[in-house]
C-alpha cells in the first residue's frame, strides 16, 4: 500500500493510514490530486513498482471518510492517465507509466535485486552482467532503418526506439522506396523495423541482405482507446493525414469506432474539440500546440511496442553483440 499525504497529521498502522476528523467529503478534484501525486511520486522513489496492487475502493474510502463512488471515479481517471490499472474482480494496480510530469519512474529496487539475484544463481557476476548491459545498448550505438508511410510515426516510434533502446533509429518514408534501388541511408543499418507494411519491408529487407522486425502495438493501449471510444468522442491530433487513415482502420473493428476523430494540426480547425475530451497529441505536432490551443484533455503518452515487439528488437541487438564477439 502506498501512504496517503493528506497534509495533516496521520500514522500508519501495519500499512492502513488513520486520518483526523477532518474530512475530504466528495471533493472529486482534491482527492484526484492526492491520489495522482502520491502514486507518481512513489513510483518514481521505487516504493511502489508495476503490478503492485493498490488500496481498495473502500479502503481509501474509509481512509479519506470519502465517499466510495469519488474514489472510483479517480481511480477510473488515473487508469485513463496511465498510473493504474482496474482489474475486474482483483482490485487496482500500479502500472509504472510515464507521468503526467512527462518523467519516468525510478528503477524499481525490487525488480532490480531480483534481477541481479537471477543472474547470480546462474553462476553470471553482477560486474559482467552490467558489462554486458552496456555492451550491448551503449558501447556500440545499433543503427535501425525505420520505414513507416506517414510522418506521425515515423517521429513516435524514432523517440520509442532511441530512448528505450538506444538506437539510432533512422527514418525512411515508405514513398522513397524504389524496388530493387535500396535507399543510400539503409545501406549501413544493422536491422529494420517497422510497424507493418511486411511484403515491402521484407522485400528491402532481402534486398539489403538485412533482418527486420515488424511491431506490434500494446493491448493495454488498444484496450484503453476502446474504453474511451465506447464512452464518447475521442481526438487524435497529428501532422499526416495519412495516420489518420491507419488509425480508422485500426479501430474499425472497435465497439463506437465512429467516435473517433482525426484532426491535423495546422489544417482543421481545434475548436471543434468539446471541452475535456480525450485528446491524443502525437509527438509531432506538440511543438506547434503552443501557438494552438484546444479544449480536450490530452491522453499523456505512453509507450507504443509490445512486449513481443521489444522481445524481437533486444534479440536483435544481442545477435549484433555476439557477431561483434566472434574472432
Amino acid at each position: 500500500m502506498f501512504p496517503v499525504d493528506t497534509g495533516r497529521a496521520s500514522c500508519i498502522c501495519n500499512g492502513i493510514v488513520t486520518v483526523p476528523a477532518k474530512k475530504f467529503g466528495d471533493s472529486s478534484p482534491s482527492v484526484l490530486q492526492l491520489l495522482r501525486h502520491r502514486i507518481a511520486r512513489d513510483l518514481k522513489s521505487g516504493e511502489l513498482e508495476h503490478g503492485d496492487r493498490l488500496p481498495s475502493v473502500r479502503e481509501v474510502a474509509e481512509e479519506l471518510a470519502a465517499d466510495p463512488r469519488t474514489i472510483l471515479a479517480a481511480y477510473q481517471q488515473l487508469m485513463e492517465e496511465g498510473l493504474v490499472e482496474i482489474r475486474s474482480r482483483s482490485g487496482v494496480f500500479a502500472t509504472g507509466a510515464f507521468t503526467s510530469t512527462g518523467s519516468a519512474p525510478g528503477v524499481p529496487r525490487r525488480w532490480m535485486l531480483d534481477m541481479l539475484l537471477g543472474a547470480i544463481e546462474r553462476d553470471i557476476p553482477a560486474s559482467w552482467l552490467a558489462d554486458q548491459i552496456r555492451s550491448t545498448l551503449v558501447t556500440k550505438r545499433a543503427r535501425v532503418g525505420l520505414l513507416e508511410c506517414n510522418d506521425d510515426q515515423l517521429i513516435s516510434m524514432r523517440e520509442e526506439l532511441e530512448i528505450y533502446f538506444g538506437l539510432n533509429a533512422i527514418p525512411v518514408p515508405l514513398e522513397s522506396i524504389v524496388p530493387g534501388r535500396p535507399n543510400r541511408e539503409l545501406r549501413d543499418v544493422d536491422f529494420l523495423v517497422s510497424a507493418g507494411h511486411g511484403e515491402i519491408v521484407a522485400r528491402v529487407a532481402e534486398e539489403l541482405g538485412k533482418p527486420y522486425v515488424i511491431t506490434s502495438v500494446r493491448p493495454a493501449l488498444l484496450n484503453r482507446l476502446s474504453r474511451l471510444l465506447s464512452r464518447g468522442a475521442v481526438y487524435f491530433l497529428v501532422s499526416d493525414s495519412r495516420f489518420g487513415v491507419k488509425m480508422r482502420r485500426l479501430v474499425a473493428p472497435m465497439p463506437r469506432s465512429e467516435n473517433l476523430h482525426v484532426l491535423v494540426v495546422g489544417k482543421d480547425d481545434l475548436g471543434v474539440i468539446p471541452e475535456g475530451a480525450p485528446t491524443y497529441v502525437m509527438r509531432s505536432v506538440q511543438a506547434r500546440l503552443a501557438q494552438q490551443k484546444h479544449r480536450g484533455r490530452e491522453v499523456p503518452p505512453q509507450r507504443i511496442f509490445s512486449e513481443e515487439s521489444i522481445r524481437e528488437i533486444l534479440a536483435q541487438l544481442l545477435a549484433l553483440t555476439d557477431r561483434a564477439a566472434e574472432p
